[in-house]
């Protein structure tokens, strides 16, 4: 089971308007049952660092408001009414838009806990008018798509009703990625067709980067592919520039390439850094002390040490406990005798840094270096570390 870090997604009620282009900007005018008045307020999210940008406001009466403006490329926003925080997205572009949302059967969340608001997600909406809206919903209410809505309902319930049995919990996990594969390769397959048809439609940049969020997996060359399909609006788009810059990252990470360097702090709080090795194969361990599988896997990684130590590997495990209490009482129950360093969060709400320049989405993760620093395997399986050690090294 692949233990999933750092992802936090805005809501996603997709919609969106338009029927005439208009070349001053959109006109968008909404209704919402439920609500009498408030404060609307437009929002683009970013998802380079998570974060939403006010770039529209109303106020609403009578359950109505209106808001005129100008956006620079079509794109996803999300509007959100105070006092209550209720919230829907809508696709936003220089056209006359309408959009119609309803309070009921709203899905209200506390993360009061963590850092963030409570509120409410509006999920009956409908917006007139876009052709990019109609194929977004069409795409995501593919039958084949919501065939797979059953089998992750009971696969859930089940990990939710196992607290006892850890290991038949991530049973469980497993087989709910498994499923999720699944539905990743149908999805992908069905974008692909949709962009072929329409490679400037921006709804097809959208929801390419919504499904790359969630296909950690997807190579330097699959992604290549896809966006050398892209052409016009759906290139120029900010979903087309993220994914650039997501592939660029990739890249910088594939095999082949100089590993990025790095220097974290040790337990003792003394400086390690990561080209300081060179000379040895090291494998870079993403872990941490919560994460069930990476705890799993140490009896592994102790015996592959004892076995090719003496002939030049090292491991370099990074953790990515945000508390070093965590991280040390770890260390001590699992007596690791390989280097062990913390990574860093910098920046509130995100991953960790060295996570992050990695691009490990999910732990346990790996990444073996030959002795100049080169990636030979960048991996989240045991068994591509194990074969090129064995070819590396012999038996």
């Amino acid at each position: 089971m692949k233990k999933i870090i750092g992802i936090i997604v805005p809501s996603f009620c997709l919609l969106m308007a338009c029927t005439n282009n208009r070349p001053h900007g959109y006109h968008l005018s909404g209704t919402v049952k439920g609500l009498d008045t408030g404060k609307v307020v437009v929002k683009i999210y970013h998802q380079r660092d998570r974060t939403s940008t006010p770039i529209d406001s109303t106020i609403m009466q009578n359950g109505k408001f209106e808001l005129e403006g100008k956006i620079d490329t079509p794109q996803m926003v999300n509007v959100m009414i105070t006092p209550g925080n209720w919230a829907f997205d809508i696709f936003l572009e220089n056209k006359d838009l309408k959009v119609h949302a309803d309070t009921t059967g709203s899905q209200y969340y506390d993360y009061t806990a963590y850092g963030y608001d409570k509120g409410a997600n509006i999920k009956d909406v409908r917006e007139s008018g876009s052709a990019n809206y109609d194929d977004i919903q069409a795409y995501q209410n593919n039958t084949e798509q919501k065939s797979f809505d059953p089998v992750f309902d009971s696969l859930g319930k089940l990990i939710e009703g196992e607290t006892k049995n850890i290991d038949l919990q991530y049973h469980y996990r497993d087989q709910m990625d498994s499923v999720r594969n699944l539905l990743q390769a149908v999805k992908l397959k069905q974008l692909g067709d949709y962009v072929t048809q329409k490679p400037d439609a921006v709804a097809g940049a959208y929801l390419f980067s919504h499904l790359y969020t969630f296909s950690s997996d997807m190579t330097v060359a699959q992604m290549e592919s896809f966006m050398n399909k892209f052409t016009g609006e759906a290139k120029n788009s900010s979903y087309y520039q993220y994914l650039n810059e997501e592939l660029q990252k990739k890249k910088a990470v594939a095999v082949g390439a100089i590993a990025p360097d790095f220097t974290l702090l040790k337990r003792d709080s003394t400086p390690f850094t990561l080209s300081s090795t060179r000379g040895k194969y090291i494998m870079i361990d993403f872990w941490a002390s919560w994460c069930h599988p990476c705890r799993e896997a140490i009896p592994h990684w102790k015996e592959i040490y004892q076995k090719y130590h003496d002939k030049g590997f090292e491991i370099v495990s990074v953790s990515d406990d945000s508390k070093w209490s965590d991280w040390k009482r770890a260390m001590d129950m699992e007596k690791m005798p390989w280097t062990q360093v913390c990574d860093e969060f910098p920046v509130k709400h995100m991953p960790a840094k060295v996570g992050s320049l990695y691009m490990t989405h999910y732990i346990p993760f790996y990444v073996l270096l030959d002795k100049e620093g080169k990636i030979l395997v960048y991996s989240g399986k045991e068994a591509d570390i194990d074969n090129k050690l064995k070819e590396i090294f012999g038996s």
